[in-house]
C-alpha cells in the first residue's frame, strides 16, 4: 500500500490555532467595575461643583428667605397693634367712612357698567372669530388684486369678494339682557363689520364711564391708605403680607446688572439680597437661629442687611450705577467671598474696607470741594488743602475757586494793559 503525502512527510504540521487574546482569556470585571466606579465619582464630584461650590449663592438665597420670613411675621404682630390703634383714630375713622360712603354711592351704576361690559364681551365672543376669519380671507384676495397680471383677473377676484361680503353666516347672538340665551341669525360680512365695531366704540365708552366713576372713590382710598401708612412705623401689614408672599414663590436665580451695555457687569445683588428691601435690615435682625436660640450675627448677617442711606440708592440707581462702580470689587464673581470682594492678587480694584468706602465717591465727585453725605472724603479734601499739599501737588479741578480768582485776575491784568497801550 502506498504511503499518503501526510505519512511521507518528516515533519508533521500542527493544526491552526488561534492565538491566545487576552480579552477573552481572561476576566474584565475587575477594570470595569473601577472605571463604574472612577465614572460615577467624577459625575458625583461634577454635580458637587455644579450646584455646591460653584454656586454657593443658592443655599444663601436659602437662607436669606428663611431669616428674612421670620424678621417679617415678628414684624406683623408688632405693626398690627399700631396699625389697630391708628385704625381706631378719629381722623383715620373719617377718612374711611367718607371713602366708603363713595364707594356705594356708585355701587348701583358701577354694577350696571360691569353687567353691560359683560353682555358686550359674550357678543364680540361670538361674532369675533367669524368676522376676522372672513375679514382675513377678504385681505388675501386684495392682495392677490394688487399682484394679478391681467385685468380679467382682478375682475374675477373682486366679484370673489363681494360674494364673500354678501354671503350669510350662521352667528349665535347673546341676549343683550345678560341671561344667557342666545338667538340664531344669519349675518353678512358687513353686517358682522357693524355690529363688531359698535360693541368696541360702546366697550370703549363704558370702560372711560367706570374709570371716571372710581376716580374719586380712588383717590380717597389712596389718602386713607397714605395716612395709615405715614402714621404706622415700618411697613403697614399689607405691605409685609406682600413680602411674605413673594418669598413663597422666591425665584432663586442670580441677579445680573448690566452698566452700559456689557461694559460693567455685577452680580452683587445676588448674595446681597437686603440691599433694596423697603424695609430697614440691621444684622441684628438677621440673626441665626440655632435650636430656637438666638445665636450672633454671622457672615451671612452681615451680608443680608440693607443699604444704610437709601437716600443714596435714589440718587445712584443701581439698576444704571451697579454696585461695584463704586464700592470696587469684582462684581462677576460669584464662586467665594475673596472673588466677589477682589480680594485676591489678580484683581487691581478690592473692595473698599468700611473706613475707606467713601473713596469710591472720588471717582466721579474729584471736582466737587464739599460733597454731601461723605464727611471722610470732604475732611481728606480739608486735609489736603489745609496742611498746604495743594500748594504743591497741584490735582486738576480740586480748587476750582482759586483758580477762577487767577484766571480773572490775569484777565484784568490783560485788560489793564491793552488800556495803557490804547
Amino acid at each position: 500500500m502506498a504511503d499518503s503525502p501526510e505519512t511521507d512527510a518528516i515533519i508533521k504540521k500542527e493544526p491552526d490555532v488561534p492565538a491566545q487574546d487576552p480579552i477573552v482569556r481572561r476576566s474584565t470585571s475587575g477594570i470595569l467595575l473601577i472605571c463604574a466606579l472612577l465614572l460615577a465619582a467624577v459625575l458625583g464630584w461634577a454635580l458637587m461643583d455644579e450646584i455646591y461650590l460653584q454656586r454657593p449663592w443658592k443655599s444663601m438665597q436659602q437662607e436669606f428667605v428663611k431669616r428674612e420670613n421670620r424678621l417679617l411675621k415678628r414684624m406683623r404682630d408688632n405693626t398690627r397693634k399700631t396699625e389697630s390703634e391708628v385704625k381706631q383714630s378719629a381722623e383715620y375713622q373719617q377718612l374711611d367712612a367718607e371713602a366708603k360712603a363713595a364707594r356705594e354711592e356708585i355701587a348701583p351704576r358701577q354694577k350696571e357698567i360691569d353687567q353691560r361690559v359683560r353682555v358686550i364681551e359674550s357678543q364680540l365672543g361670538s361674532i369675533t372669530d367669524t368676522y376676522q376669519n372672513v375679514r382675513g380671507e377678504i385681505t388675501v384676495d386684495n392682495y392677490r388684486i394688487e399682484t394679478a397680471h391681467s385685468k380679467s383677473k382682478q375682475d374675477s377676484i373682486r366679484q370673489g369678494i363681494e360674494k364673500k361680503k354678501q354671503e350669510a353666516h350662521t352667528i349665535y347672538w347673546p341676549a343683550d339682557d345678560g341671561s344667557g340665551k342666545t338667538t340664531k341669525t344669519q349675518l353678512n360680512y358687513l353686517q358682522m363689520e357693524q355690529r363688531y365695531n359698535d360693541l368696541k366704540a360702546k366697550k370703549s365708552e363704558l370702560t372711560t364711564a367706570r374709570g371716571d366713576l372710581l376716580k374719586k372713590p380712588g383717590e380717597l382710598d389712596k389718602k386713607r391708605e397714605e395716612y395709615l401708612k405715614n402714621n404706622v412705623v415700618g411697613l403697614t401689614t399689607e405691605a409685609i403680607n406682600n413680602l411674605i408672599k413673594r418669598n413663597q414663590s422666591f425665584d432663586f436665580k442670580m441677579r445680573q446688572i448690566n452698566v452700559q451695555g456689557d461694559t460693567l457687569v455685577d452680580r452683587c445683588e445676588t448674595c446681597h439680597l437686603g440691599v433694596r428691601e423697603p424695609l430697614n435690615i440691621t444684622a441684628t435682625d438677621m440673626r441665626p437661629v440655632v435650636n430656637k436660640k438666638i445665636k450672633k450675627a454671622d457672615d451671612l448677617a452681615h451680608a443680608f442687611v440693607s443699604h444704610p442711606n437709601k437716600e443714596l440708592l435714589e440718587i445712584h440707581n443701581p439698576d444704571r450705577f451697579g454696585c461695584s462702580s463704586c464700592h470696587g470689587g469684582n462684581g462677576r464673581a460669584t464662586t467665594n467671598v475673596e472673588k466677589g470682594h477682589g480680594q485676591n492678587k489678580f484683581w487691581l480694584h478690592p473692595l473698599f474696607d468700611k473706613e475707606n468706602m467713601q473713596a469710591g465717591c472720588q471717582q466721579c465727585h474729584s471736582s466737587d470741594r464739599v460733597l454731601q453725605g461723605a464727611n471722610v472724603l470732604n475732611l481728606g479734601k480739608d486735609l489736603f488743602q489745609y496742611r498746604g499739599c495743594v500748594g504743591c501737588h497741584r490735582y486738576e479741578g480740586f480748587d476750582r475757586e482759586t483758580d477762577a480768582l487767577a484766571n480773572a485776575r490775569q484777565s484784568i491784568t490783560q485788560l489793564e494793559e491793552q488800556i495803557a497801550i490804547n
